[in-house]
């Protein structure tokens, strides 16, 4: 017998002739995380994911990288070992089902879970769980609960192999990573942006974050609780970057051309536009934010579409709905909400105290012909770095001119300098 993990998925079951692509995602992950040193074979089998587990692996480890990866319904631990109508395998069978039973010493009752992908299999599901009830009774002198019973022990049939385990754990569910594209979230360093990347990162998105700071260098922001945050994350997605944007040549522009109530509208104008032309430049599809409606000033339903208005990428709002509470409880079971209290500089603490909670957004436009947003962002951009997990260096566009040139974004060149 092999020893294995088994993990489940649920909703790429209804993807229909797109669902191997989704599956082969949710292996690559699961084997990025584990293997080699906890996992030898990784493989798609029947509407599931098998695990084949190394010699010498550790199941805490295994435990905490299955515990990252969306896509992941539940799985257990168990064995493995195969089957043909020559030899069905009931003594294996009763074998791993009595080892399940030894590593749970505290249980009293149990039942039995039976299910065949190969209907071709000798014993129906109802038969294997007659059979082996019986057997695990006579051998162990634990009783039968259907309804409420201390273990349960699962036999899944597949097409020639069958899976024994026991004590399944939830995963995240979700989709797996890289399934949905990438996308770019505007990220402060509060409790609010982190719980929305993740949030997106869980529904298959690779989330890159993107952070506006106050410092001449993002070597300044190097030990603060940004990269912190970002370290959290990357347990989710280890492929997503962080992106830091000096905002100091906005701040100093825009001291005597806007209005002082109108700081925060039109700060976040320019920071949505920032990010619109990174995520073009990098063909990131879609910008995400921790919006949450009414919870600030600049929340309010007319701030966010004055914010937001002549977009040319979407921008998804995934805690739109939810209060502060639930977003805290959220923040705390993914590990972000202790390394997001601590004091800093961020955007948001240096702009207006008492800003304007409905602006219009014609208004805006028109206050805006003396501030050349167009020029800043192509300015501010070019100070970006990027910070990768690993090194932080300067940022460099991925899109270019014809000539080889690069560029901020096609848009931009259009606007006055």
């Amino acid at each position: 017998m092999i020893s294995i993990v088994v993990v489940h998925y649920s909703e790429l079951g209804t993807k229909g002739n797109n669902r191997r692509m989704f599956e082969n995602k949710l292996a690559e992950d699961i084997r990025g995380r584990l293997a080699p040193r906890h996992a030898g074979k990784v493989r798609v089998e029947s509407a599931r994911v098998i695990v084949e587990l190394a010699a010498g692996h550790d199941p805490r480890e295994v435990r905490a990288g299955l515990d990252q990866v969306s896509g992941v319904a539940w799985y257990a631990f168990g064995q493995l070992f195969p089957w043909s109508p020559a030899a069905p395998g009931e003594d294996l069978i009763e074998a791993a089902a009595l080892d399940q039973v030894r590593a749970h010493p505290e249980a009293k009752t149990f039942k039995i879970f039976a299910r065949r992908s190969a209907k071709t299999y000798p014993l129906t599901s109802g038969d294997i769980c007659r059979q082996l009830g019986t057997f695990i009774v006579d051998k162990t002198g634990l009783a039968v609960n259907l309804d409420d019973h201390d273990l349960a022990i699962h036999v899944e049939v597949l097409a020639k192999e069958i899976c024994v385990f026991s004590s399944r754990t939830e995963g995240l569910r979700g989709l797996p990573r890289g399934s949905s594209g990438s996308m770019l979230c505007l990220f402060s360093g509060g409790i609010d942006s982190p719980v929305a990347a993740w949030l997106m990162m869980c529904r298959g998105a690779t989330v890159h974050l993107l952070h506006f700071h106050p410092f001449r260098t993002a070597e300044d922001v190097r030990e603060s609780k940004i990269f912190a945050l970002h370290r959290v994350l990357r347990g989710t997605d280890p492929t997503s970057k962080l992106y830091l944007v000096p905002f100091d040549r906005y701040q100093v522009a825009a001291a005597l051309r806007v209005p002082t109530e109108y700081e925060t509208v039109f700060f976040r104008r320019f920071m949505f536009r920032a990010a619109e032309e990174l995520a073009r430049a990098e063909g990131l599809k879609a910008i995400v934010t921790g919006d949450s409606l009414g919870q600030v000033a600049s929340q309010t339903l007319e701030n966010l579409t004055a914010a937001q208005t002549e977009l040319s990428v979407p921008v998804f709002q995934p805690v739109i709905a939810y209060d502060k509470d639930s977003i805290v409880r959220l923040a705390r079971k993914i590990g972000t909400y202790e390394p997001s209290l601590p004091p800093y500089k961020d955007c948001c603490s240096l702009l207006a105290k008492k800003p304007k909670t409905k602006a219009s957004t014609s208004l805006v436009r028109r206050l805006e012909t003396d501030l050349n947003v167009a020029a800043l962002v192509t300015d501010s951009l070019r100070s970006t770095e990027v910070w990768d997990g690993t090194f932080l260096k300067p940022w460099t566009p991925h899109l270019t001119k014809n000539d080889g040139e690069a560029v901020i974004s096609p848009s931009l060149e259009k606007q006055p300098a």
